[in-house]
């Protein structure tokens, strides 16, 4: 009743309006005209981006009423997929001038929406987006896409399928059906398998629960194939009726089993020897383990790992005769000088997985991807999670060196792109117990205590004095090893700075729970592999058993068990970049260059152990009216 209430109003409201002079002519009672359309968010006109909006201006100025509203708003969605942002700013604020009439809010709106989101602020265009509901079924369409994408854009991509699957019913043409569908499978791609899992428990929406048993099912097939086309067979019977029922399940199977490479004999190039031969170990017994545990035991290729000992310069030799041996697939080489040696061909004669990354990161290597436990991704994610949980002026404290260096850049760059500001950044010695005086410079303290001492200096007496930290930042950002961490966290508390929150890469967690020493790290947030957060319980008892001495270098077993299970998907992950591979190691995909990244989990250190952050659901605030109750979907803790 209430939208019929809210659709009668604004049929009356365009009667009158139309009848007022701005808008075009008198209307046969009983009609509604609708706004103008701001074109699909899903159907692009090809040509928009290279039309000139001064065309539509000046005809705009030719004419009148609702004839000139829809030129105006043609020029101004021009302007913004030209990123004119300036010129389309300033053409809105003239349109909602000129035509204050609530009948045209709404197209102001998604205006003012739509370029929010191309300037990179998602939750600034949640917030300007009408209420979809009371709006004709084109521009409610408009709207729930401009959402989805915004919620993309902001990290929330459960939020994102759910608006999509909210405004299925009101798309009536099949092709764009089809890109819809496609669209939320993009979205519940990005979401881990941990999260798919226990989405699968929670009390949701029938038809998006359906998606999301789907994805669980493609998700795992990923190390489970075989049965693969069964589980979807199963998945069609118990949703019939489902959207996706009718073509993309049916073609899911097709195209997840299409791409997926098998060789027959792996070579592993691994420096099991010399200074890093602890870590290849680990590597190797993960790749090990992978191969056993696999359930296709028809598919198992031989493998032959070479000792490339601690000379890169002699990579190329080791990768010969690899070859020779008929290696039609290589894992390695794992020093990053090596993979340097070998990202200067310009194609690998046999596909390789290195197990490192290049220096050189916009050159590409045919026949070369590139993975590792690159601390760059982390240190970008930390921007990501500060940035979505409000944060926009950051310090950041990392240790001297080039270490340091790579994670400051990386987060820094990130976080300067999100819209964000790094107020002030300093350095430390690694190894020293005492950290007080980096932390004193970075706050701002030692300016508070120096311009005491002068006024005790100038009054000659003594001062009640408590020193006084900088008030212009919200969050810190920390690079540091577990040791290091430990004196650091509580030192910024000591120095006024505990109610700044603090980001930290995986490198601040030793990887093994252990309360009494880790409780000084109560309250950071940081980001870590999933074999380390949420670890398959048979994957995770299997390494205690036969490996309980690798434990502190869990995290390279875990990264020998991704890149041999990574094989078979590669050319899947190449050919489509939305695809997520579920890693021990990350939610992984691979960019344009053919390096492979992780998209980790968050924990929050509470009484000295990490506690899993679930960041499936988008905060209450950010939230609009017309989302599914987020309150019913969320899973109990």
């Amino acid at each position: 009743m209430t939208l019929l209430k809210h659709a009668f109003c604004y049929l009356i409201l365009s009667i009158l309006l139309a009848s007022c002079g701005s808008l075009p002519g008198p209307q046969t009672p009983g009609t509604q005209t609708e706004p103008p359309s701001l074109s699909s968010e899903t159907e692009e006109e090809p040509g928009l981006i290279n039309e000139n909006p001064e065309d539509y201006l000046q005809q705009a100025q030719q004419t009148t009423g609702q004839a000139r509203f829809e030129l105006l708003t043609k020029a101004i969605n021009i302007l913004i997929r030209q990123k004119q942002f300036a010129a389309a700013r300033q053409q809105i604020d003239l349109l909602s001038s000129e035509y204050p009439h609530p009948y045209l809010q709404p197209s102001i709106q998604i205006l003012q929406a739509r370029l929010a989101l191309y300037q990179g602020q998602p939750r600034e265009a949640l917030k300007r987006l009408p209420m979809a509901q009371i709006l004709p079924a084109r521009q409610q369409i408009e709207v729930y896409q401009l959402r989805a994408k915004a919620f993309m854009a902001a990290g929330y991509p459960l939020e994102a399928a759910k608006t999509r699957v909210q405004m299925e019913p009101l798309l009536t043409d099949e092709f764009a059906q089809q890109l819809n569908h496609q669209a939320i499978w993009e979205a519940l791609s990005r979401l881990p398998l941990s999260s798919l899992r226990q989405l699968s428990q929670a009390p949701l929406h029938p038809q998006l629960l359906g998606w999301i048993e789907l994805a669980k099912i493609a998700r795992s097939a990923q190390t489970d194939w075989q049965h693969l086309q069964e589980n979807i067979f199963a998945w069609q019977s118990r949703y019939p009726e489902h959207p996706a029922a009718r073509i993309f399940a049916q073609q899911l199977g097709i195209k997840q089993l299409e791409l997926m490479q098998h060789p027959e004999h792996i070579a592993v190039l691994l420096p099991l020897t010399g200074q890093y031969a602890s870590a290849a170990a680990a590597i190797r017994d993960g790749l090990i383990s992978a191969y056993y545990q696999h359930p296709d035991k028809n598919l198992r290729p031989e493998i032959s790992f070479l000792d490339t000992s601690h000379n890169a310069s002699a990579i190329w030799n080791y990768y010969r005769k690899a070859v020779d041996m008929g290696a039609d697939f290589i894992i390695g080489p794992f020093l990053k000088t090596a993979v340097n040696h070998l990202a200067q061909a310009s194609r690998l004669e046999v596909p390789t997985l290195t197990l490192n990354y290049a220096q050189n990161q916009e050159k590409l290597t045919e026949n070369m991807f590139q993975f590792g436990l690159l601390p760059e991704d982390e240190a970008r994610q930390a921007a990501d999670m500060a940035f979505r949980q409000g944060h926009k002026q950051a310090i950041t404290l990392v240790p001297k060196g080039p270490w340091g260096e790579r994670l400051f850049r990386a987060f820094s760059q990130r976080f300067t792109e999100l819209g964000g500001q790094i107020v002030n950044s300093g350095t430390y010695t690694p190894g020293k117990n005492d950290f007080k005086h980096p932390i004193q410079r970075l706050l701002n303290i030692d300016q508070s205590i120096k311009r005491y001492r002068q006024l005790q200096r100038l009054l000659k007496t003594r001062l009640k004095f408590t020193p006084y930290r900088r008030q212009d930042v919200d969050m810190i950002f920390m690079a540091a090893t577990p040791k290091d961490a430990r004196q650091l966290k509580p030192q910024f508390k000591f120095h006024y700075a505990g109610d700044l929150p603090v980001y930290a890469t995986s490198h601040a967690f030793s990887g093994k729970i252990n309360p009494a020493i880790d409780r000084d790290l109560n309250e950071l947030y940081y980001t870590d592999m999933p074999w380390m957060l949420t670890p398959d319980p048979a994957i995770k008892k299997i390494f205690k058993k036969y490996w309980p001495e690798e434990e502190r270098l869990s995290r390279f077993y875990a990264l020998g068990y991704d890149a041999y299970n990574l094989i078979p998907y590669l050319a899947q992950l190449k050919a489509k970049p939305y695809e997520r591979f579920s890693g021990q190691t990350g939610n992984i995909y691979i960019d344009d260059k053919q390096r492979l990244h992780r998209e980790l989990l968050w924990a929050q250190f509470i009484k000295g152990k990490p506690e899993l952050i679930e960041l499936t659901y988008v905060p209450e605030e950010a939230a609009n009216n017309d989302a599914m109750d987020a309150k019913k979907s969320r899973p109990s803790p």
